[in-house]
């Protein structure tokens, strides 16, 4: 079995094959050849489960899941995870994957599509809510398909916001990154924004977004979770979804707004679906995508990850989470 660090995941993984790989598998989900049930959850989201399949090879993911809040503050990601994935011929596990790392680089990944497919070609300016273990990801991915030139990184402890920043100034210095105070000031003039925390209520009110801004929402994945005001949705002139019935299952802020406006439900749209080109984009006015995570985004990166490190017969047989 191959085992795969999240280092070495990097390495065979960079961020813009991530966000090929996932595009990809949003497609295929929206066509059916990914079979994946809601994410399976215990407690209050704090254990969850995720199995994807394709239809066509029966090759399997499964990943195992825990999220714990008070890890950031002891410097550990909120999100801990390992994938298996399965050989669909013989059932065979062939690789174990750290899915901490796979978790924050497909979870970028699917902002990476989201903002190359709905935000303004000349954006410039980026603002990130929540500096944990995700941010970063978020951040790389939106650079890689815009121009951006500054990066604005909002968090409810600022000394975490002020280190990531540090952090990702080091790997993109071209791009001006720095911690902000409060919404507010990330908001101002930001051209696209994402939101990574574990917020039970809005993070920030609709008018404080410019008219044109492209929102990617992927922090609220249980009903109880919230980073959206309702309006927001409701006003927005398109809004993109992972998968219809994991995001009415599990999107808490949308959820919200659906019960707010009943007739907000059937205008949501499937992104692999717009990848496709079935349906017309609406990039005039706020658009949003809200994603909770879906099984097909593991298996994209992971077939990828299994592809190369068999190509390059490599592993890292002394992994450590």
């Amino acid at each position: 079995m191959l085992l795969i660090s999240g280092a070495r995941l990097r390495e065979l993984v960079p961020v813009e094959a991530a966000i090929d790989a996932v595009r990809r598998a949003y497609v295929d989900s929206s066509r059916g050849r990914i079979e994946q049930p809601v994410r399976l959850a215990v407690g209050e989201g704090d254990g969850l489960a995720m199995l994807g399949r394709e239809s066509g090879t029966a090759d399997t993911v499964l990943k195992a899941i825990t999220v714990r809040r008070g890890n950031p503050a002891a410097g550990l990601p909120a999100v801990q995870a390992v994938v298996l994935w399965f050989d669909g011929e013989t059932g065979v596990p062939r690789a174990l994957i750290e899915g901490t790392t796979l978790t924050a680089l497909r979870t970028g990944a699917a902002s990476g599509v989201a903002t190359d497919l709905l935000a303004r070609p000349d954006a410039a300016v980026l603002a990130v809510f929540g500096a944990g273990g995700q941010a970063a990801d978020q951040v790389r991915s939106v650079c890689a398909v815009r121009p951006i030139r500054e990066v604005r990184l909002v968090d409810v402890v600022f000394e975490r916001a002020a280190r990531r920043a540090e952090e990702l100034a080091a790997s993109l210095p071209a791009v001006r990154i720095r911690a902000v105070p409060d919404s507010a000031a990330a908001l101002d003039g930001a051209d696209v924004v994402c939101t990574v925390t574990t917020s039970t209520e809005p993070l920030f009110g609709v008018d404080q977004l410019a008219p044109e801004v492209h929102v990617n929402a992927i922090g609220a994945y249980t009903p109880a979770m919230c980073e959206l005001p309702s309006d927001l949705f409701g006003e927005a002139t398109l809004v993109a979804v992972d998968l219809r019935d994991a995001a009415m299952a599990e999107a808490g802020d949308l959820i919200r707004a659906v019960h707010a406006d009943p007739s907000l439900e059937s205008r949501l749209v499937e992104i692999g679906e717009l990848l496709a080109g079935g349906r017309p984009i609406e990039r005039s006015g706020r658009t949003v995508f809200k994603s909770v995570g879906i099984a097909a985004q593991d298996f994209a990166v992971a077939r990828l990850a299994v592809e190369r490190a068999t190509a390059l017969q490599t592993g890292t047989p002394d992994w450590q989470p």
